[in-house]
């Protein structure tokens, strides 16, 4: 029987995305990737998600980077040079694109495409025991398709640090460059993790959806447009059932009863 590389589960209000190599230390290859982007679809349209958790098999590895071995077995360093798109790419997109907010649980050393997968996320909540880094350089490559997630995370002379080195973050550096939201002991992380899951799902689902894609779409704005693309956004808020409810619930001094639209 063949193990599937990526395992999705609904628990409550959480999907939890994992990666299921852990014999390669949950490297990336084609069929996780795809199977990340596949699982992350359905979280979507499933109504009873608020939050996707995303991590990997085990203790050691959250994601090791892309595998090298893997070769035809759907390695990120083979690719048909007539087709423009790569599907670490489309990893990477698909998880900044998510409607619903997104979470990495990094439990073990992160490199290269799980340092993406990581900038890529919304949060992040880090084991204090792992490492994320970039260390393509060693063996002569670059971290192209990562490049992307990560530029909008960290400062830039962090970034091409981490780059031209190949030397990993400590979980304490990863905290204080604001890779990372919080760092624990490994008997803690899942804790951290669900007091995230508990306060997003207490929020307004419709509202999170809304800001999450006004967010991304204001990012590469200038200022101006900015402020013009927020003006037209929040009457549009405001309309919604989501909005309406939260109106009376403060007004009558009362918990909120979401509907998600």
């Amino acid at each position: 029987m063949v193990e599937k590389a990526v395992l999705s589960q609904a628990l409550g209000h959480e999907v939890r995305i994992t990666i299921c190599r852990p014999d390669r230390r949950n490297a990336l290859n084609r069929e996780v990737a795809e199977g990340i982007i596949a699982a992350i679809l359905a979280a979507e349209a499933n109504p009873e998600c608020r939050v996707i958790v995303l991590t990997g098999e085990g203790e050691r590895a959250f994601c090791a980077g892309g595998d090298i071995k893997a070769g035809a077995e759907g390695g990120p360093f083979v690719q048909d040079p007539a087709d423009p798109v790569h599907f670490a790419g489309q990893l990477f997109e698909t998880i900044q694109a998510c409607r619903k907010p997104t979470i990495a649980r990094i439990n073990g050393v992160a490199m290269g495409a799980g340092a993406g997968i990581i900038c890529a996320c919304d949060l992040a909540v880090m084991a204090d025991h792992a490492r994320i880094g970039t260390p393509e350089v060693k063996v002569g490559l670059f971290p192209m398709t990562i490049i992307p997630p990560m530029m909008r995370v960290l400062p830039r002379r962090r970034l091409m640090e981490m780059f031209i080195t190949g030397v990993p973050l400590t979980a304490d550096e990863a905290l204080r460059y604001d890779l990372v939201n919080y760092v624990t002991d490994n008997a803690g992380l899942d804790d951290k993790v669900a007091e995230l899951v508990a306060q997003i799902a207490a929020q307004s689902p419709t509202a999170i959806r809304l800001g999450k894609y006004a967010c991304h779409a204001m990012e590469d704005m200038t200022y101006q447009q900015q402020m013009r693309f927020s003006e037209t956004l929040l009457p549009r808020v405001a309309q919604t059932e989501d909005a309406r409810e939260g109106f009376a619930a403060f007004i009558a001094k009362r918990k909120p009863e979401w509907t998600g639209r």
